[in-house]
């Protein structure tokens, strides 16, 4: 595998300190820079000190459902810049929900549904993690536990769903289901079939009509609490207590790198193989000895005569930017950079999504680098224009 080091050519301002001079004045904490490869890649990337910038994870639309522009998210949160973040799914009623784990500010989006890499943080602890993560789910009541099949998902007859109040006021509904709803630790209702109102900070425990329903005696006012665990595997043991703690999770796929080495197995993650062999746009995040995080957005387009990568050239390309650690995310018509109030990359659009390759693609989720004085944003979520 050629190395790309060699080759960037650095096309904004000089390696030194990270400053980039921006319409609204100097940055401290972040540079830009754009490479070329011998391959005719062009790479657009970023990299943050965390110590002097917040970053933070924003949902379209700010709940469950729904998809916007990185541009869009980006500006509701005056962001100095954006990238996009994990996969999703479309469709009229899944549209930009999480395809495997998203926490956000220790709101729970989405979980795994299968063993995934996934980048984990929390501005506040100031620690980063990056894995390959499963999720246990499961919700106690009266002391018994029940296992959970999803979250924040469409109803299934023979599943039973846990819907947490991003989703929206109100759940799906399933004919002849369960409800139970659960707020403050405490059983608060039950009910049958329909659309039923997810309380604030709560949940509905929705089951379905053949999923399992509880052999046990319950009751509004008993216990019933809700357990996400997050179980690593490459660290299991050392880092199993840091990624119950951090309220940032992203799923992407696959991992990368893992202390500085190349994953060069894929299996577990059961990709199709043309995801992997093949060239396309790519957005990767990577995190280096230092604790600065990297975002390297590959483009695919016939403006720049840029081919996109192969999931070894990005595994390889983070390498030689000295990354430890490196995460690919969504890509294709997704890849989206934003800095400074605008898109620097060339988005390739989605055809099935009947985006042409100059528009920008509505996206799921986004990962956001704000001012260090407005970290409190990280905890809250900004209010949606009615207009």
């Amino acid at each position: 595998m050629k190395k790309y080091t060699k080759a960037i050519s650095i096309s904004l301002l000089a390696l030194g300190a990270l400053s980039t001079a921006f319409a609204g004045g100097r940055v401290e904490g972040l540079r830009y820079w754009k490479t070329i490869t011998p391959l005719k890649q062009t790479v657009h990337l970023i990299e943050v000190e965390p110590a002097k910038l917040s970053i933070i994870l924003a949902h379209a639309k700010e709940k469950a459902l729904g998809r916007e522009p990185v541009s869009a998210i980006a500006k509701r949160y005056k962001a100095i810049a954006a990238i996009n973040g994990g996969f999703f799914k479309s469709g009229e009623w899944v549209d930009g929900l999480p395809a495997g784990i998203l926490k956000i500010h220790g709101q729970w989006y989405g979980i795994a549904y299968r063993s995934r890499g996934a980048i984990g943080w929390s501005n506040q602890l100031h620690t980063t993690l990056v894995d390959r993560i499963q999720t246990k789910t499961n919700v106690f009541l009266n002391h018994k536990q029940f296992p959970v099949h999803a979250v924040n998902q469409p109803g299934i007859a023979n599943k039973s769903i846990l819907y947490t109040d991003v989703y929206g006021s109100k759940t799906d509904s399933v004919p002849d289901g369960t409800n139970i709803i659960i707020q403050n630790n405490r059983i608060i209702g039950i009910q049958s079939s329909g659309k039923i109102a997810i309380p604030k900070g709560g949940y509905v425990f929705a089951i379905g009509p053949y999923a399992k329903y509880p052999n046990h005696p319950i009751d509004v006012g008993n216990l019933a609490t809700v357990n996400i665990e997050i179980i690593p595997h490459f660290a299991k043991k050392e880092h199993y207590l840091a990624w119950q703690m951090v309220d940032n999770v992203l799923g992407g796929s696959p991992i990368l790198l893992y202390h500085g080495k190349i994953v060069q197995d894929h299996s577990m993650e059961r990709l199709r193989s043309p995801f992997i062999t093949d060239r396309y746009a790519r957005t990767a995040v990577g995190v280096l000895n230092n604790g600065h995080w990297i975002f390297a957005v590959v483009e695919q387009s016939a403006l720049t005569g840029s081919p996109g990568m192969t999931i070894a050239e990005l595994a390889t390309f983070m390498k030689d930017l000295k990354c430890e650690y490196a995460l690919n995310l969504d890509g294709g018509g997704s890849s989206t950079l934003y800095i400074n109030n605008a898109v620097i990359n060339h988005p390739g659009g989605s055809d099935e999504d009947d985006y042409i390759w100059s528009a920008l693609r509505p996206v799921s989720d986004a990962i956001l680098i704000l001012p260090s004085s407005a970290a409190s944003l990280s905890a809250t979520r900004p209010e949606m224009s009615t207009k």
